[in-house]
């Protein structure tokens, strides 16, 4: 009788006890994988490799600029060297002039961005929703969008002033269509199997637009809106060229016009700094919305 009930406690003990040692392996391996994969990426040898890579031939580019301008194979009136525009961006990041600039240039940016993808972002959805919309408004907007932007720009300036305002109404103008277009093709690639399915178990229209559609149409609305932060930056730069007080366009302008090279890379070093932090930016929100998907 005891030897039986021995046996029977360690039945009923040993699976608890196989559990307990099994579970913190599945929780260390659930934080591994909740934590580590973004970091074990940038680490892994692949990455390193790539990146050692880059840096050999960007330094090697660099050096061979600078010694083709002092050897004399090119003038360092036209090109520059890596040398003095490095004595140029630390003249300007060490000024007064670059805070009003960068204030200025980021702003036009920002808010011609958020304006243009406000607006671009319902209709595009309105267009890929809505065939009726989409046959009656699609020859105006194409006819809109075919119009180049470069001579347009001067009529902004003309009809908003050379401040802010008109660079970004022209930013706005460039992002819309391009946001607008990304978003149309994601609605309009969604798989109708997908709505039906949702008819079929009774969702209404607007669940099926905020379960079904809007979820399936981010990944494209994304590709539209980081190729728009490209080209808002780009549009309002060109604008401050044209006419601006202030901002890295009108500094660009200036240099170039004064027969400066070096200031002129100097700012463009800046503006591509600020480019990789934007796009930065817009990758890592792309990558929150779209975890549903890991």
């Amino acid at each position: 009788m005891t030897t039986s009930s021995t046996q029977d406690k360690a039945q009923q003990l040993a699976p608890v006890s196989a559990v307990e040692q099994v579970q913190p392996a599945v929780e260390k391996r659930r934080r591994q994988r909740s934590v580590s994969p973004t970091l074990t990426k940038l680490l892994s040898r692949r990455n390193i490799t790539i990146l050692t890579i880059q840096l050999i031939v960007f330094g090697g580019f660099l050096a061979f600029w600078e010694i083709a301008v002092r050897a004399g194979w090119a003038r360092e009136v036209f090109y520059s060297k890596p040398s003095a525009i490095w004595d140029q961006l630390v003249e300007y990041l060490s000024g007064s002039e670059i805070f009003l600039d960068s204030v200025t240039t980021i702003s036009e940016t920002l808010l011609g961005f958020g304006l243009g993808a406000v607006l671009g972002i319902p209709v595009g959805l309105l267009l890929g929703r809505y065939a009726l919309f989409r046959s009656v408004s699609m020859p105006f907007l194409t006819a809109l969008n075919s119009l180049p932007r470069v001579a347009l720009a001067p009529m902004f300036i003309l009809w908003f002033g050379i401040g802010p305002e008109s660079k970004v109404y022209l930013v706005a103008s460039v992002v819309f269509f391009i946001v607008m277009v990304a978003t149309e093709s994601g609605i309009r690639t969604i798989d109708p199997d997908f709505i039906m399915m949702g008819r079929a178990i009774g969702s209404t229209e607007r669940g099926i637009f905020l379960n079904i559609v809007l979820p399936a149409s981010v990944p494209s609305l994304f590709s539209g809106l980081k190729l728009g932060a490209v080209y808002a930056l780009l549009a309002a730069i060109f604008g401050e060229m044209l006419a601006a007080d202030n901002g890295w366009g009108r500094k660009i302008a200036l240099d170039s016009q004064s027969f400066q090279p070096a200031g002129v890379f100097a700012t463009l070093v800046v503006v591509v700094v600020f480019a990789l932090i934007f796009n930065g930016l817009m990758s890592a929100a792309e990558r929150w919305l779209l975890r549903w998907q890991r």
